[in-house]
């Protein structure tokens, strides 16, 4: 008996650990830009995930383009449509080392009294550089239960302190094309021009009015 509960408490812990469903591939579309799309089986919601890398210094001796790297930090664009056909567009970041790309579809209560449950929040300073200045802005992003490591634009709603759709941000971003981004000592600038074309050439991002 005490052999077999073993087992059976290997097999929960692997369970608990498990990798998220099997996901379509990245598309990879520049050195930079990569893709997901596809609709997630439990909740219904179709979904693109648009994954940019941060900018990083050119290599002259690298003779041909490196693999896809989700290990330099990242800036996730992600545009939804549930089954009743409302449209949600939401704008995550992480600082590296975060290689899940993995769509997580939204909370969901079992019960009538099951609550979300709550993210820790972070204020991070973006600041828009071009060829005029934008005064730096101090935002509230939050840290998502999954993908683990991500951190979210957190949307004007109860519970957030923005007062800003983080669709006002992209419309400054196409006068002011790089975006930094900086969460205490961690910092990472990405040049956004390339995200801002995809998300043009997107028909479901194009229906969020991006």
């Amino acid at each position: 008996m005490p052999f077999l509960r073993t087992l059976l408490a290997m097999a929960l812990v692997a369970l608990q650990n498990s990798a998220p469903p099997s996901q379509p591939p990245l598309e990879t579309l520049a050195p930079n830009l990569a893709r997901l799309s596809g609709v997630e089986p439990t909740s219904g919601i179709t979904y693109v995930r648009l994954f940019l890398l941060e900018d990083a210094a050119h290599n002259p001796s690298q003779t041909e383009p490196a693999a896809f790297d989700l290990t330099r930090a990242t800036l996730t664009a992600q545009c939804t449509q549930d089954k009743k056909g409302k449209l949600h567009f939401e704008l995550f970041v992480n600082f590296g080392n975060i290689t899940d790309t993995a769509f997580y579809p939204p909370w969901r209560p079992t019960l009538p009294t099951d609550f979300p449950p709550p993210t820790q929040k972070v204020t991070v300073t973006m600041e828009f550089l071009g060829y005029t200045r934008f005064k730096p802005a101090k935002r509230q992003f939050e840290k998502v239960v999954a993908p683990y490591g991500q951190l979210r634009y957190n949307n004007p709603a109860v519970g957030s302190a923005n007062m800003e759709d983080i669709a006002y941000y992209l419309q400054v971003l196409r006068s002011l094309p790089t975006l930094r981004l900086s969460a205490g000592p961690q910092s990472a600038s990405f040049l956004t021009t390339p995200l801002l074309a995809q998300l043009h050439n997107e028909p479901l991002c194009r229906a969020s009015g991006l």
